[in-house]
């Protein structure tokens, strides 16, 4: 709510979003605890009040805004929500099940992400789009690199959102500059120094760990759409690295 009144007041035309944890009783019960990070969400809708006008007081007035956590829980069992949410499903469940000798194969992941079992696997998680204001179908770096030049406020304002969480396992930073933004997230006052890179750990192009243990991975976005690149090869990518960090980190 503080947020969404201080945009309001501030910066009126932006709009918000809900995202964060997708299941709470999910989440609690899961073997690790995993942050997604993404850029924005593509607003389809061309009928939403306009947020400028909305009482965010008022339950029904807040109905009016997009909610990545209902959507990501009630509404992605579609054939049509396969070309981001199959991806994530499939390295959820690779993460959730990979130790420093182990993971599953593409094989076994693969059927995780059909609509049978994709919201199952996506209630384990958190997913925040950085971005709270409406997107299109696509942001470049460009982009969203001028987001935060416009409001430089969303970093602290993530940060508070990020401390929710407690602590993770792993943040996995997913598209161009995501990674970066993630970082200067990281540094603010109200996380303290749980998201530094630990003294003995080099900041790799592809991963960090934290002072308290948290594995920050560097990624693609799961929708997958660059030249060349195939969902098993990629799976496949993610759990290499991921199981590197986790190996140092047993060190």
């Amino acid at each position: 709510m503080e947020w969404m009144e201080w945009l309001q007041r501030n910066h009126p035309k932006h709009g918000f979003m809900y995202d964060g944890i997708v299941c709470q009783d999910v989440w609690d019960a899961a073997p690790k605890h995993i942050l997604f990070v993404l850029k924005d969400y593509n607003e389809k809708r061309k009928d939403r009040k306009p947020f400028h006008l909305l009482d965010i007081n008022k339950t029904e007035d807040r109905k009016e805004l997009f909610n990545l956590r209902s959507h990501l829980q009630w509404h992605i069992s579609g054939r049509e929500n396969w070309r981001t949410w199959d991806n994530a499903a499939r390295w959820i469940y690779g993460l959730m099940h990979l130790t420093a000798d182990y993971y599953p194969s593409f094989f076994e992941a693969d059927q995780q992400g059909d609509a049978k079992h994709r919201s199952n696997n996506l209630k384990k998680v958190a997913v925040i789009d950085i971005k709270k204001k409406p997107g299109k179908s696509s942001c470049n770096l460009s982009q969203l690199n001028s987001y935060f030049k416009e409001y430089p406020e969303s970093y602290y304002y993530l940060a508070r959102q990020i401390a929710l969480y407690g602590k993770l396992d792993f943040v996995v930073c997913c598209g161009d500059g995501v990674f970066e933004h993630f970082n200067k997230i990281a540094k603010q006052e109200v996380l303290g120094d749980n998201y530094t890179p630990r003294a003995s750990s080099i900041v790799k192009n592809d991963y960090y760990i934290s002072e308290n243990g948290t594995i920050v991975i560097n990624f693609i976005h799961p929708l997958l759409l660059k030249k060349g690149l195939r969902k098993d090869k990629e799976y496949k990518r993610l759990m290499e690295i991921a199981q590197k960090a986790l190996s140092e980190l047993d060190h």
